[in-house]
């Protein structure tokens, strides 16, 4: 094999866990290749992900500010209106712009990119293949010494649908031409709860329908009682404890209508109609086309592939990271065990990740953040703990800003004082939650920060009257 196509690593797939450890590969010295099968590098997260639903839950958010907050500024509108086209194309200006940054990074640190299709050859060779017209062409192959699989994950669909015409997915609803008067979005986690936020802002009626008793059931239930009541306000309908029992296309007044048919605890039958139903029901791994089996590697029964505590699958020069081992599909954890992995082959000591401190993010408005446990999961493992909640209305911040919804949540343990999780809505949660990881990471207690300085006036006041509630049950503002 010519020696140009032999690497130190290669890494399939350039979403946010791929181009790190690829960077980090090539600061370290390995010499380092990228498998892409789209044209564009970065991943769902940049192309039809994170940073395209982040752009127009930006722009959405300011003009529901400008036609519902600013007045209290002494800002005024006469015709106050949108272009949805202009939105858009913002959306995919940025998008652009990151492709090429990642390109440039790429470039920088010689890192070589191969676009096509990667399947297993053996253990330590990789097939690539190009689509051209119908058909998949063998184009190459590459030699390896160590191989990251970081392909990610799809949208999951409900059995016996597809996404196609009503029935939609995130990556659909990102590029939809025109608002739709009413979109019925199944699932009420992170996706269903930001995408129901830009429609719901420029003009669609949202419903959102959840099979659990409760939104974002992963998360604190404050979390989930508090983001309800503040969603309710804007007008989004959200029911709760619903089944699906089947989902029709339709025609209603000569339009074509989405039906969704559902029943309640009660048995009781109640239909939904819509201009689309967007499916958030969860992700599954992304593992097409790689032929894992010509060199068993192992997955589970969802077709995760099955890893140890150093990310290696049983064949033990193959790792994988990100959406395609399970775990939180986040594009940050991703990073961090790319990063990990890239440490570990190079014969460093990284440390052990601790998945717990992995802080979890949902950019509504106000935003939601959490770290760490929930009350729910320290009331199971019968750990003794206290509670300090810090309503975000006694902030001068909160004032000014004009956002006082919202709460900051710290549980300690009770015996330690240790801090055992945060959980917050507010504006600038994003930021906030950071605060929370790193002192948690450092097994701060709550009296390590009520004794620092916080400044004034901001939000992350918050942090310091919670730790003080959970120290001494005594707050300086209520």
């Amino acid at each position: 094999m010519n020696n140009n196509n032999v690497y130190d690593l290669v890494i399939i797939g350039s979403g946010p866990g791929g181009y790190i450890s690829a960077i980090r590969a090539s600061q370290l010295g390995l010499r380092t290749a990228i498998i892409e099968k789209y044209k564009k590098l970065g991943g769902t997260c940049l192309n039809v992900g994170c940073i395209p639903s982040k752009s127009l839950l930006d722009s959405s958010k300011y003009f529901s500010l400008a036609k519902n907050h600013y007045y209290s500024h002494g800002i005024f509108f006469e015709k106050l209106f949108f272009d949805f086209q202009k939105m858009m194309n913002r959306k995919n200006e940025i998008i652009k712009n990151m492709n090429n940054g990642i390109q440039f990074l790429m470039k920088k640190n010689k890192i070589d990119l191969y676009e096509g299709i990667a399947s297993f050859k053996t253990k330590n060779i990789l097939s690539i293949s190009r689509k051209e017209r119908k058909s998949l062409q063998k184009k190459q192959e590459i030699q390896f010494k160590y191989c990251i699989i970081s392909t990610g994950s799809k949208p999951l669909c409900l059995p016996n649908l597809n996404f196609k015409n009503k029935i939609i997915s995130s990556t659909e609803a990102l590029s939809l031409k025109e608002i739709p008067h009413k979109i019925i979005i199944i699932g009420g986690g992170i996706i269903g709860l930001e995408l129901g936020s830009i429609f719901n802002r420029l003009g669609s009626k949202i419903i959102i329908i959840e099979g659990q008793d409760q939104i974002i059931s992963n998360m604190d239930y404050s979390l989930s009682q508090g983001i309800k009541k503040i969603l309710e306000k804007s007008s989004i309908q959200i029911e709760t404890s619903l089944v699906i029992t089947n989902i029709l296309e339709e025609k209603e007044e000569n339009n074509q209508k989405i039906s969704i048919y559902t029943k309640n605890k009660n048995d009781k039958k109640i239909k939904f109609t819509g201009d689309y139903c967007l499916l958030s029901i969860g992700r599954k791994p992304y593992t097409k086309n790689l032929e894992l089996e010509n060199i068993g590697i192992k997955k589970d029964k969802r077709g995760f592939i099955l890893v140890n505590r150093s990310l290696q699958s049983n064949v033990k020069n193959i790792y994988a990271i990100g959406d395609v081992i399970g775990g939180k599909m986040l594009a940050h954890k991703a990073e961090e065990e790319g990063l990990y992995v890239v440490e570990h082959i190079v014969g460093q000591k990284p440390n052990k990740l601790n998945y717990n401190l992995i802080p979890s993010i949902i950019y509504t408005y106000p935003e939601v953040a959490s770290v760490g446990y929930t009350e729910n999961q320290i009331q199971k493992e019968k750990i003794e703990y206290n509670v300090g909640t810090c309503p975000m209305k006694i902030l001068g911040r909160a004032h000014t800003s004009g956002c006082i919804e919202g709460f900051l949540k710290m549980i300690s343990n009770k015996k330690t004082d240790e801090i055992l999780g945060v959980h917050i809505i507010g504006d600038n949660a994003e930021n906030i939650i950071m605060e929370a990881s790193v002192a948690m990471e450092f097994r701060s207690s709550s009296e390590d920060i009520y004794r620092i300085c916080h400044p004034h006036p901001t939000f992350s006041e918050s942090f310091k009257e919670a730790a003080l509630l959970c120290f001494e049950n005594r707050s300086l503002h209520m």
